[in-house]
Formats: structure tokens, sequence, C-alpha cells
């Protein structure tokens, strides 16, 4: 087996583990150059490799898990914040977000970036900690600064996130921020988008549409309410979104996309071609399910994360179907 056969072998392995390949050689970066020219593999951070086409189809946050977990391998002293961290622990960062490394360095510590992509700030918090096997943030400072740094939508995907798996509670985040408020630029955007977090959020899309839903002025809605099907006694389905109105009507919003259906019931054991046959079962399912639920009086909204994107539409769409307002 030659030099290249070998380093294509490693690529192809490290790919299908979701990591970066470390040259650890000059001819080992040479030869691995030589394929990025030739574009069959890609090199995302110095000194570190993937095959162009698995790296590409690579979800996001894997990709940027892979970053940290080589640029760790190169740089063990360093550590990893913002939404390097968040990603570290685990939580919800969103895919916009996801366009740098950061690393944070001591105060008065001089820093000479050496690659674009990677971010440097100053830690504020000295207490760090070890998360996926690399030092990064502790988990309340991570996400103070994430709501610190990101809007209202994406703050709210992060923190729901961390409620959700019971990464911390919300009172220690509550305390946390207050200690540590004081002067930090965006402390109040964080502390308001932590008064609405809600661990029952399964998913950042979720919570983003509820950011959404809650800067239109609608009322907060219930989450994961189960909800009887009138046409089946004793069968149960929780709903993404709910409101109770005052004179006892139910509003409930489901968060719809068909990469939904995949995801739920698909089996890795069957064909492309099953999976899709049984996501369609599903989605017919729920057509049959909403229209029993409408027959009972409930009225049932389905809406794409693009949907609420389209903030006019999106308003238009909540307060026809009688929404209600905070």
């Amino acid at each position: 087996m030659n030099v290249n056969e070998n380093l294509r072998r490693q690529l192809s392995c490290a790919s299908k583990r979701n990591h970066l390949l470390i040259a650890h050689t000059p001819s080992e970066r040479k030869s691995l150059k030589l394929l990025v020219a030739r574009e069959a593999a890609i090199e995302p951070i110095p000194g570190a490799f993937s095959l162009k086409k698995e790296y590409e189809h690579m979800n996001p946050r894997a990709r940027e898990r892979a970053r940290i977990k080589a640029i760790h391998k190169l740089h063990p002293d360093w550590t990893f914040c913002l939404y390097s961290a968040a990603i570290a622990h685990g939580l919800q960062v969103p895919h916009a977000l996801l366009d740098a490394t950061h690393i944070a360095i001591a105060k008065g510590r001089n820093w000479r970036k050496a690659e674009p992509t990677i971010h440097s700030h100053i830690l504020h918090d000295p207490i760090t900690t070890t998360s996926d096997g690399v030092p990064c943030t502790n988990i309340s400072a991570t996400i103070f600064e994430c709501l610190c740094a990101t809007d209202f939508r994406f703050g709210l995907a992060i923190v729901d996130s961390a409620l959700h798996n019971h990464l911390v509670s919300r009172k220690t985040l509550i305390d946390y921020f207050e200690q540590h408020a004081r002067y930090r630029h965006g402390s109040r955007q964080a502390h308001m988008t932590l008064m609405h977090a809600d661990g029952r959020s399964e998913n950042g899309g979720e919570s983003v549409v509820r950011a959404i839903i809650l800067e239109l002025g609608f009322a907060e809605p219930d989450l994961q309410v189960e909800i009887e099907d009138p046409l089946n006694p004793g069968t149960y389905k929780r709903v993404d979104y709910y409101w109770l109105l005052e004179n006892g009507r139910a509003i409930v919003g489901e968060l719809d996309g068909f990469e939904k259906y995949l995801k739920t019931h698909g089996n890795p054991r069957k064909s492309p071609d099953e999976n899709l046959r049984s996501a369609i079962k599903a989605m017919r399912r729920e057509r049959m399910r909403e229209t029993s639920l409408n027959l009972a009086g409930i009225t049932v909204l389905r809406f794409s994360y693009a949907d609420a994107l389209d903030t006019e539409k999106f308003f238009s769409l909540l307060s026809t179907a009688g929404v209600p307002l905070a």
C-alpha cells in the first residue's frame, strides 16, 4: 500500500467517526495537501484534514465538534468557550452560529490570530471544566456568554436544550447570571432569554419558533401537552404548542417538516425507499389525527420553520386562528 492509499484509508476511517485526520509529519502534510489540491480532501484547520465530500455532508454541529477535537489535539492547552463550549457540552447551537471556533484567553494575554475561523475571547470566569474530552468554560458560564452574545431566538434554543437535558438547573443559572451580570454587555438580553427558557422544548427548531411567537406579541404557549384522540379513546399525542382560550377552545400548533418524519420513523437497517414509505404513512396518520381533533373543536395549525421565519405571514396565520396576544 503506497502513501496516498494509506492516507486515503486513514481519511476514510476518520470521516466515518466524524473526526479530522491530523498530519503528524511534514511528509504526511505534503501528501494530504496534494489530495486537497486535487479536491479529494479538505483542510478545515491548518494541519487537520478530511475527505471533502464527507466533510461537506456532515451535520454542522458534528462538523464543529470535529474541528474542536482536532484543535484540542493540536493545542491541548487551549480552552474552548462560547458556542464551541456549548457544542462540547452537547447543547443545541443553531447552525448559523457555527461559522467559527471560539477560544478563551486569560486577561492580559496576547493572542495572535493564526487562522481566520478561530476567534479569541477574554476568559471572565476562571472556573473551567472538561466536557466531551476537551477543556472548556463551565456550563453556567457557557450559557451566560452565549445568551449575552446572540439574540433571543438563538439564545432560547441553547438554554432550552441545557434544561431539557438536565445539564443545569434554572435556579443555578439565575444565581450565576445575577452574580456575573454587572457591567457585562448583553446581560439584560441574557436575563430576558433565561426568563422564557423551558426544558420541555424538545429541539432547537421548536425553541426558535417559540421565540418568534413571543416576539410577535402572542401569549406564551404551553408545551408538549398530551391530548386524547377523540376517535381513539385512550390514545394520546403530545403537541408542540398549546393555547387554551378563555371560552374553553383550544388551539394547537405543530412544527412540521418532512425531515421530522424521516428522523422519527427512519431505520438504519431499512433502505431509503422503505424509510420514505414509513414517513409517508406517519404523515397520513398525523393528518387523520388532525382531522379528528378538528372535529372535536380543537384548532390545529401546522407550520414549518421557514413559515415562522416569514413573520408577516406567520403573524397573520396565528392571529386569524385566534391565538391570543400577550
